[in-house]
């Protein structure tokens, strides 16, 4: 019976909870921001008042080439 509560009861009314609680930080409204994350980032670490980029641009890297004919076969 406890294990019922525990495995089964207690994780269904956590998600119901999870589920019905409200934010602790309003949404963002800026276009790329889903979560607010830049929102909650400048209250923890001081805003610097730039708007987000409006499309993600990928770095322009080298893949990375591993010589390894030095190393010696295992025996």
């Amino acid at each position: 019976m406890v294990a019922v509560l525990i495995f089964i009861v207690l994780p269904l009314v956590l998600i119901v909870v999870a589920w019905r609680m409200k934010p602790l930080v309003p949404r963002d409204g800026r276009p790329g921001d889903a979560v607010g994350g830049s929102l909650v980032a400048g209250g923890m670490f001081g805003s610097h008042g730039l708007e987000p980029d409006p499309v993600s641009v990928p770095e322009d890297t080298d893949a990375v080439r591993f010589d390894l004919s030095d190393v010696k076969a295992r025996e």
